[in-house]
């Protein structure tokens, strides 16, 4: 038995019980969970939001932990018993089309992995049903089952509740601007939406060399934050046409890269419109599955040469990634702690979740 925070009933609170968990299956590990953190998308995921990543119930998300490896399934090469490990979302066969081709966010193991209804099935159970999780890992619980290639070994010398970040805000942000495009130092960069995975691209664009870094928010703490995290200039999205005040900091053109992390889709048209000709708008928040993108002159596009891309989970490779990150924070170049507003216990997962919704904070992190 552990305890999980579940939702028994589709739109219901969250309930922190006792639940079943079954043995590592081959190719598995166990993990006893020391941090996870919450995400806008386990929100969307638990509540429907995100038509692809609705979990039928009983449910636990979270996708964004790190923990102690305390058993191996058959077959398992490594990580190893005692096994500090952050988990990642994606795994990686190394094999396949989009693998060798340089991009293993797109992995066809990362998409059987997220379907509970392959490999050995759900971890954990609630009198007999099994509980969805989300994707492969389902980080809301004290123990939980992954596949080994999502439990990626890092150095003892990392704390936990921080390197939880790393498995979801941190390497999504960072990723996007390491992985996805390449900004050169002197390039303007926008950011609209200054929460975990903004701030990590505020931070990540300005170790590039950006020559302005512009974080764009509604919410004056998060914008003072962007700032802690290097941004050069602030704008406040309730008061201005966005595009507008971009145009004003970089000039006629426009920002080379916009990055857009709300999943909001007029936030997605506004970084389409702030981007200069021949620049790259980057789409990393996700959007409600049904909703369209609409952008006010597909002849711009067109004739200037704009580019338009999304990114999944920083575009990266994560058993290359998460350590490299954790490197840096153990050296100094990367904030992390300042990304924490609250640890809670798991318990309260509830009341964390309203203060997400309410836009209270920038992340808060469970501690077990």
């Amino acid at each position: 038995m552990t305890r999980a925070a579940v939702q028994l009933k589709a739109d219901g609170p969250i309930e922190f019980i006792e639940v079943d968990v079954r043995p590592p299956g081959p190719g598995e590990v166990r993990v006893r969970m020391a941090a996870a953190g919450l995400c806008h998308t386990d929100v969307q995921a638990l509540y429907g939001g995100v038509t692809s990543m609705t979990m039928p119930p009983p449910a636990v998300a979270g996708h964004e932990g790190a923990g102690v490896v305390t058993e191996v399934g058959p077959g398992v090469c490594g990580p190893s018993v005692g096994d500090h490990v952050i988990l990642s979302a994606t795994g990686h066969d190394g094999t396949c089309e989009f693998c060798t081709n340089g991009h293993p966010s797109l992995c066809l193991r990362s998409l059987q992995l997220a379907d509970p209804r392959t490999g050995n099935g759900p971890a954990l159970s609630v009198d007999g049903t099994p509980v969805t999780p989300f994707g492969p890992l389902g980080t809301f619980t004290e123990e939980t089952i992954v596949p080994a290639e999502c439990a990626i070994t890092i150095d003892q010398a990392m704390p936990l509740d921080l390197a939880c970040l790393i498995g979801c805000a941190v390497s999504t942000g960072v990723g996007a601007v390491r992985n996805r495009v390449t900004v050169r130092p002197g390039d303007h960069v926008a950011v609209l939406g200054c929460g975990g995975v903004g701030l990590n691209i505020v931070q990540a664009a300005r170790r590039a060399g950006a020559g302005s870094v512009i974080a764009v928010d509604v919410s004056e703490e998060k914008l003072a934050a962007a700032t802690a995290f290097g941004a050069t200039h602030v704008i406040d999205a309730r008061h201005v046409q966005v595009p507008d005040a971009v145009r004003a900091v970089t000039g006629p053109f426009g920002a080379h890269f916009t990055f857009e992390s709300t999943g909001l889709t007029d936030c997605m048209a506004q970084a389409v419109s702030a981007t200069r000709p021949g620049g790259t708008a980057v789409l990393l928040g996700m959007a409600p599955g049904s909703s369209a993108l609409a952008l006010d002159n597909i002849a711009d596009i067109i004739l200037q040469e704009k580019v338009i891309t999304g990114s999944l989970m920083g575009s990266g490779y994560s058993a290359r990634d998460f350590p490299v990150l954790v490197r840096e924070y153990l050296e100094g170049t990367l904030k992390l702690d300042e990304l924490i507003t609250r640890r809670r216990p798991l318990a309260e997962i509830n009341e964390a979740i309203a203060d997400l919704k309410s836009g209270t904070g920038l992340r808060t992190v469970f501690t077990f």
